[in-house]
């Protein structure tokens, strides 16, 4: 489908073509060979032919230990991944004709999930073959005929899966960042080298007219927040980004005294950072120890990391002398989001939100990257 986009449009470059093509096609035929086996397999199991009487087809390990071992042969295609991902994204970046095909490309019904993600399912699978599989082998007694062979291929597959874990590790970060990128206003280097995502999901930021909901990012070296967006592509807009660089967090039992007013506020904690002040309040107290746990960690790695995170920081953003007046602007910018977010959510049943953090603000919850690790095997 999105082969025949960018020929359509001519929008992508021959060199970039061959190299996500050449990657991708070896994997697809694979697959549609396995699935073909896959499909008689169970077509006889479970067929009306007296075939399955003999006993011979109500397995599964012979077809899964031969596609394992072919499968072994596609690990430096697998490999390759980490580089098309990356230019993929650099050649959208360079190229508006790309960039456009690419954005209503994944506007479509057929795309939903962002294109990227599917780049990584080949290596995502190997997970789930790995997880069935030991599945199946806790199934089997060791006597069953099936068994030997599962445990083969759980061998074939737990070999080809150790040597790309780290690769995974690597593309699903990066994917992550680049559908933020997408997904966020008022930031640009968000694929900084070296930079990893930690956290994102809904926290209340206590201002002078109360509560307001915020969409928290929580990096190795910064805490992004942002409010729903006006635009028509749903997008969410940057107010803060606080480096975790002398970064401190408090948790508030008793009330919270802000300004003249008083609010008591369960679930609450401030963070200090060299920028400025924040309280915050969870929507639960699980969801509060899920926060604090993962900032407390982020402050410490960055801490022994000594990067000088201030150099990531937009100077438009740094610049906070007068706090109050601060709080009063982004008081009213809130109130303008809240309203208009609501209306650009009735007009656009044509965008999909499909992408984690349009379900993190509509939950109100949060989700950090191993939860999407996790999820995905």
């Amino acid at each position: 489908w999105f082969r025949s986009a960018v020929i359509k449009e001519n929008a992508m470059p021959e060199g970039l073509m061959t190299l996500l093509f050449s990657n991708i096609d070896p994997i697809y035929e694979f697959h549609r060979g396995f699935l073909k086996e896959l499909d008689q397999r169970l077509a006889l199991w479970e067929g009306r032919s007296n075939a399955h009487v003999k006993g011979d087809y109500q397995r599964i390990g012979d077809v899964m230990l031969k596609n394992m071992c072919v499968l072994k042969e596609f690990t430096s295609y697998l490999q390759k991944h980490d580089e098309v991902l990356t230019e993929l994204e650099k050649s959208s970046k360079r190229l508006k004709k790309l960039e456009t095909v690419y954005k209503e490309f994944e506007l479509q019904k057929v795309c939903y999930l962002p294109l990227n993600t599917f780049l990584l399912k080949p290596i995502q699978r190997l997970m789930h073959y790995k997880l069935i599989l030991e599945r199946l082998c806790k199934h089997y007694s060791p006597a069953h005929r099936d068994y030997e062979d599962c445990k083969e291929a759980l061998k074939e597959v737990a070999e080809i899966a150790s040597q790309l874990q780290s690769s995974l590790i690597r593309l699903e970060n990066f994917q992550k960042l680049t559908e933020l990128q997408r997904d966020l206003i008022g930031i640009d280097n968000l694929t900084a080298p070296g930079r990893e995502f930690i956290r994102e999901g809904c926290l209340y930021k206590l201002t002078k007219k109360g509560l307001q909901q915020r969409m928290f990012f929580l990096f190795s070296d910064m805490l992004l927040y942002t409010s729903k967006g006006v635009t028509a592509t749903n997008q969410f807009k940057v107010h803060g980004q606080l480096p975790l660089n002398g970064m401190i967090l408090i948790v508030l039992d008793a009330p919270v005294e802000e300004s003249e007013n008083e609010w008591s506020v369960p679930h609450c904690f401030t963070i200090y950072s060299a920028q400025r002040t924040i309280v915050v309040a969870a929507s639960s107290k699980v969801e509060m120890g899920k926060w604090i746990e993962d900032l407390n960690i982020a402050i410490d790695l960055a801490k022994k990391s000594q990067e000088k995170s201030g150099i990531f920081l937009d100077p438009g953003l740094s610049d906070h002398s007068n706090r109050s007046s601060d709080e009063v602007s982004l008081e009213q910018e809130s109130e303008d989001d809240m309203n208009s977010s609501r209306t650009s959510l009735d007009k656009q049943t044509h965008h999909r939100a499909n992408t984690t953090v349009h379900v993190c603000w509509h939950r109100n919850t949060s989700v950090s990257m191993s939860d999407h690790s996790l999820a995905v095997e």
